[in-house]
């Protein structure tokens, strides 16, 4: 399936100085959960070719992105290796305690659901890991999940570790994309007693 064809959220992004469409997913779910706080650390896993990076910047946050290729604008630092080999040490040595992980990490697809979505979920996951090590009490964390037999799961160990947890869709994905993101505010460092968990959004 091709998404060559350029849509209305593709368009726009361009025309702002985004590279990728995909801004509007960050800035539907800062705008619902007020993730963005000035002057706070912010951490991109997948961050190339920049437009979440670049709307935290903007949002006056001190950002770092994580991808194989680093963004081409300054403003933030970026690591330019797997996630897998990135240490949370690393990430706090430059940023200190971080207030909110995103993760929009997707595998390079192979055509297969089940592989992709397994691949996919090993990426949020890993991306949970580190957060677990960073983020801050309260801090908030945002991860993309394919949906399948794992996704479940893998939304219980956001459930298990922040106050509150949201599946959401955000308008700008398309429509016949089968990925939703996981939203976790307010950080509790491990199982959370009485977490107020929601479903769908």
């Amino acid at each position: 399936m091709s998404y060559d064809r350029p849509d209305h959220h593709t368009r726009k992004a361009k025309a702002q100085g985004f590279a990728a469409r995909s801004v509007f997913k960050l800035e539907e779910l800062d705008q619902r959960f007020r993730l963005a706080r000035p002057g706070a650390s912010a951490v991109d896993l997948g961050c190339f070719p920049g437009s979440w990076s670049r709307y935290l910047i903007q949002k006056q946050m001190k950002v770092v992105g994580v991808d194989l290729k680093a963004p081409a604008f300054g403003g933030a630092t970026w690591i330019t290796r797997s996630v897998m080999e990135v240490e949370a040490e690393e990430l706090l040595a430059i940023v200190g305690p971080v207030a909110l992980f995103v993760s929009d990490m997707a595998p390079n697809t192979s055509g297969n659901r089940f592989t992709d979505h397994m691949r996919q979920i090993a990426l949020a996951e890993r991306a949970l890991a580190l957060a677990e090590t960073c983020l801050q009490p309260g801090g908030a964390f945002v991860a993309k999940v394919f949906d399948g037999e794992e996704a479940n799961t893998f939304v219980k160990s956001i459930e298990a570790r922040f106050r509150t947890c949201k599946r959401v869709k955000p308008d700008a994905t398309r429509d016949r994309s089968v990925e939703f993101f996981v939203v976790g505010t307010g950080f509790t460092g491990g199982p959370a007693k009485g977490a107020e968990s929601t479903g769908p959004a």
